[in-house]
């Protein structure tokens, strides 16, 4: 009865709070300037005295994907203006505005099993008033089909509250994709207040170059205040990429270059700002078609990793 009490108690808590690191805590610092494979990595802003931030990532020159809950809840996020810093608090930062043109268009979610139905529309695209991907690389998105060997070997990476983003980046070297119920994927990578938008990834080689493919972006997580042992049910949330590709495909790489980092292109009008339409129906066996075990029968609660 007192686990339930807890639990209901998590599912009632409307405010943000720390999230889960399972096993031990062995994040890593790791440098994401120009030349790195982390550096289209950064930080999307909301707000100067009073501000949420959240991770953000370089999907191709122009436009950077990340959590839509640090615009909170109730009115549209599009055409709301945001900030995206790369590399903060080092001489390779570089700082620039964008605006969101699509999101998936989050609502506030009263019970777990909402949680895992909506956490899908977790997300929203920012299109950057200066395009830094032809200078600072973008992520590959990964929609499937999946082999099961590309789960093993997954990382994770964001700015989190408490951690010194002068030293760099923090990396989670080794986490998992534990399985996937309604919307969203459950895993065991490292989720802290401010880790909302953190790409899941594996490290490739493109054209002799290391570059990030994202399979998930961190969107949820749990409030336990130190490293615990992973309990079923008690998995962090992401949103896959298998949801989002196509969505925000028509808006990008409409970009106009202009010396050393571009300026985007005009919106085409085929492509005016939307919140889109993150299919509510479940993903077990669809999206990962990994072999991964699906958590259908998990009891559940949720807290934001905002």
């Amino acid at each position: 009865m007192r686990l339930l009490a807890g639990l209901a108690t998590l599912v009632a808590s409307a405010t943000p709070a720390n999230s889960a690191i399972f096993h031990q805590d062995d994040r890593q610092y790791v440098s994401s300037g120009q030349g790195s494979p982390y550096s289209p990595i950064g930080v999307v802003t909301r707000g100067v005295l009073i501000y949420s931030f959240a991770t953000g990532f370089l999907v191709d020159d122009c436009h950077v994907l990340t959590s839509q809950v640090i615009l909170g809840y109730g009115s549209s996020p599009l055409g709301k203006r945001v900030s995206f810093q790369t590399a903060p608090r080092t001489q390779q930062s570089t700082l620039t505005k964008g605006t969101v043109v699509a999101a998936g268009g989050i609502v506030r979610n009263r019970t777990a099993e909402e949680q895992y139905q909506r956490g899908g529309h977790n997300w929203m695209l920012v299109r950057l008033d200066r395009c830094l991907g032809a200078r600072l690389g973008h992520v590959t998105l990964k929609t499937g089909p999946f082999s099961p060997y590309e789960f093993g070997g997954l990382k994770s990476a964001g700015y989190p509250e408490h951690r010194r983003r002068s030293n760099g980046l923090t990396v989670d070297p080794s986490c998992r994709i534990t399985g996937s119920r309604g919307t969203v994927w459950t895993n065991d990578c490292a989720t802290v207040k401010g880790d909302a938008g953190d790409p899941i990834f594996r490290v490739a080689t493109s054209s002799g170059k290391p570059q990030l493919e994202v399979y998930a972006m961190q969107s949820a997580g749990f409030t336990p205040a130190k490293a615990i042992p992973l309990i079923a049910g008690y998995e962090n949330q992401a949103v896959p990429m298998a949801l989002i590709a196509k969505q925000i495909e028509p808006y990008l790489s409409l970009t106009k270059q202009s010396g050393g980092d571009g300026v985007a292109a005009p919106l085409a009008g085929n492509a005016l700002p939307q919140i889109g339409g993150s299919p509510d129906g479940a993903l077990d066996g669809v999206v990962l078609g990994s072999g991964l075990a699906a958590s259908n029968d998990r009891p559940n609660s949720e807290s934001r990793a905002d």
